[in-house]
């Protein structure tokens, strides 16, 4: 090929127009092959596919933020909207929309055209005014709902009234226990929204992403652990909270695991403070929603609520905040370790941990020294 562009660019015109010929015909076989020709993205008309895909009832599909034309492709061909993930993505990169792709939540008909698909999912002609925002991982509802009033979502309030309101999938829903809010239900992720939605709309929409997110691959080996998508959110909420090191989450995961099968308590400090920020107004508006491991008092520690792991044993009733994936892969491919228990080492200052398997190992004040972490 790179010999060939070397010869029409030294002017050789023989070659020059056998190259437009080629490029020519290369567009017919393309406009054949898939259905609709390129002048049919400017609304010329379409040309039918010969096997077209089997029609099917319309499916809500979401493209999250950063996803890929790659990631599109297979994600639409294992869903059954389209035929081929190949002939998608050629058919995008011929009309030059393969980074186009525009985050949200889409209704897809099984059987439409390709073309018809890439019309819906990518930004053709006038773009819409967007606003974009981003919740990071390990956020409660009512932080989530500051960053969305700071976007331009309306009131804080009507934001934590979507989320409590919202109607989550089944699959999720059918395992939430009664009483329990949607706390851990909303994907921390960066949003990319039409300017003008409203808070139920982008609640909807990161309550949708939850569940593209944690997959049904992802639920199927938790349910092979005998793990509900409740509980897995639940402990991923407490290690998102609590692991500062990606490479320490599927440890500790592993160490809750360990304290989970001798009914002993989780001593999870997290929870406590979700239980004190529940409980105390007056430390919400001293210290925001997480007060300091090391302001915690003694009272804190007995906070009376079945969400402080220090005080209940076994799971809290919920999450105690959004996980993102990394947290809940790390609770669903938990490492198995002998390991029992777990400290931040403070000479480190990155929030890393030292870990032990008995508590003498674990009381020793140089167990940082003499064990692995």
């Amino acid at each position: 090929m790179m010999p060939m562009l070397r010869l029409l660019f030294g002017g050789r015109s023989l070659l020059m127009a056998l190259g437009f010929s080629l490029v020519i015909a290369g567009v017919i076989v393309g406009a054949a092959l898939f259905a609709e020709t390129p002048r049919a993205t400017l609304g010329g008309d379409a040309i039918p596919t010969p096997t077209p895909c089997e029609s099917g009832e319309p499916q809500r599909y979401i493209i999250a933020e950063g996803s890929t034309v790659d990631d599109v492709a297979g994600q639409l061909e294992e869903l059954g909207i389209i035929c081929s993930a190949s002939q998608f993505k050629i058919l995008a990169s011929l009309l030059g929309l393969q980074n186009r792709l525009v985050s949200g939540v889409y209704t897809l008909r099984p059987g439409d055209s390709t073309l018809s698909i890439l019309r819906t999912i990518t930004v053709v002609g006038e773009v819409v005014p967007t606003v974009r925002v981003t919740f990071p991982e390990g956020l409660r509802i009512e932080e989530m709902a500051e960053i969305a009033q700071q976007a331009g979502f309306g009131p804080a309030e009507e934001f934590i009234a979507a989320a409590r309101d919202v109607e989550l999938p089944l699959s999720f829903a059918v395992d939430l226990p009664p009483g329990v809010g949607n706390e851990g239900y909303l994907f921390p992720d960066t949003y990319i929204v039409p300017l003008g939605s409203t808070a139920a709309e982008l609640v909807a929409l990161m309550a949708e992403t939850m569940h593209l997110r944690f997959s049904a691959d992802l639920r199927e080996v938790a349910a092979h652990l005998g793990l509900t998508p409740h509980e897995v959110l639940t402990l991923a909420s407490m290690i998102e909270r609590e692991v500062a090191i990606p490479e320490e989450r599927a440890v500790v995961a592993g160490i809750l695991f360990n304290r989970l099968e001798v009914r002993d308590r989780l001593g999870v400090d997290a929870t406590t403070q979700y239980c004190v920020a529940n409980q105390d107004p007056d430390s919400v508006e001293a210290y925001g929603w997480w007060k300091p491991g090391s302001e915690l008092t003694l009272a804190d520690l007995d906070c009376n609520s079945p969400y402080n792991t220090r005080r209940f044993a076994g799971l809290p009733p919920g999450p105690i905040a959004s996980p993102g994936l990394a947290a809940i892969e790390a609770v669903v491919y938990a490492v198995e370790t002998d390991y029992y228990f777990y400290q931040v080492d403070t000479r480190a200052d990155d929030g890393s941990h030292c870990f032990a398997v008995t508590f003498e190992e674990h009381d020793n004040p140089n167990r940082c020294d003499k064990v692995e972490r």
